[in-house]
């Protein structure tokens, strides 16, 4: 589903976008306000501005089409390729995990879901007095409801997806296998829109999207044909980088916005947190590196972003969509563009812009 974008030039470093002023780094924590949003200069920011540079060159040959490095909440670089610019948005595949996950913490800090641990058949009908009974939403986020997802499309569905995926069948107990499973991940969509009582769209506007200004993002949908007439099936976020840059911010500061606790940051935290011990690499729809585990394929054991932090964490989607954050560097990175042809690509610029850090 295209986004309709506008023209806007290419963007060397945070100093060369227009209207945005580059300020001395202060101690206290900044927030964008509106569309504005202040740069600092990379030196003043405590970062290695040549080291930074080679960073996000080495990411922007890679195929990038947007590369935002916040220190600080402000700007200390921005670059994007040809015909590319802060007002285009991308679908972030994946990245959008992130931001149901913490849809659902809200809705949980608002009593509209008891807990984690509360059955999933609660909201879906079809589960109930079953074995699918026994799935919990915890299941659901962390990549272990043990249910096939083999022959379930993840975009464009022409029917009903809610009904369909929730059909899907058993293939291991709940909570005994890791498997990465974004069809099945696709029901959180529907499970919090019953949760709260209103359209899922409603809800991320009013608690999340209006509350961190992210006013390029919308929700890549379609509709399919249900039993009772036209539904609308749920897939991603398409965004900017800037609204990712938001969004990580507030990642960053532990659900915190602007001096407010959008949610708690004990809610927050646990997202973040390894949630399970069979891939511990994984949180609840997003990926840390506190502990060693697998990719979403099932490979590669070992840190996600080595040469990093141990406090890192991230929100990932194919093709190299990213938003990464290094809490003890006070560092988000975003990361938007067609895939780079290399899985590395996404650990060495986390790496190149952390190795950039001089103070």
């Amino acid at each position: 589903m295209p986004s309709p974008f506008s023209r806007r030039a290419v963007l060397a470093s945070a100093g060369a976008f227009a209207a945005t002023p580059v300020l001395a780094v202060s101690p206290v924590p900044y927030t964008p306000a509106g569309a504005a949003w202040e740069a600092a200069d990379p030196a003043a920011a405590g970062l290695d501005a040549a080291k930074l540079n080679a960073a996000v060159d080495a990411a922007m040959a890679a195929r990038s089409r947007g590369v935002l490095v916040l220190r600080g909440g402000r700007i200390v670089l921005e670059r994007y390729a040809a015909g590319w610019g802060e007002d285009r948005s991308l679908e972030v595949a994946s990245v959008g995990k992130s931001l149901v996950a913490v849809l659902i913490a809200m809705a949980i800090d608002d009593g509209r879901i008891r807990s984690l641990d509360q059955p999933a058949a609660d909201f879906i009908p079809s589960w109930r007095g079953g074995p699918k009974a026994n799935i919990t939403l915890r299941h659901l986020m962390s990549m272990t409801s043990g249910l096939d997802d083999t022959g379930l499309a993840l975009r464009n569905v022409a029917g009903d997806q809610y009904a369909l995926n929730a059909a899907a069948p058993e293939k291991d107990l709940p909570g005994t296998t890791w498997r990465y499973n974004t069809a099945v991940y696709h029901l959180c969509f529907h499970v919090l829109a019953s949760a709260v009582g209103e359209p899922f769209e409603a809800y991320a506007q009013k608690k999340l999207l209006g509350p961190l200004g992210m006013t390029r993002t919308t929700w890549l949908t379609n509709q399919g044909q249900g039993t009772n007439g036209p539904v609308t099936n749920y897939y991603t976020a398409v965004c900017s980088a800037r609204d990712l840059g938001r969004f990580g911010l507030f990642a960053q500061r532990h659900g915190q916005w602007a001096g407010r606790q959008l949610v708690s940051r004990q809610a927050f935290d646990t997202l973040i947190a390894p949630s399970q011990a069979l891939n511990p690499a994984y949180g609840l729809l997003w990926w840390e590196n506190a502990k060693p585990g697998v990719d979403a394929a099932g490979r590669g054991a070992g840190l996600r972003f080595p040469g990093s932090p141990s406090d890192t964490f991230a929100a990932l989607g194919a093709g190299g969509q990213a938003v990464m954050v290094v809490p003890s560097r006070d560092l988000v990175i975003i990361r938007q563009g067609d895939p780079p042809g290399a899985e590395a690509m996404l650990p060495n610029l986390l790496a190149g812009v952390v190795g950039a850090v001089k103070a």
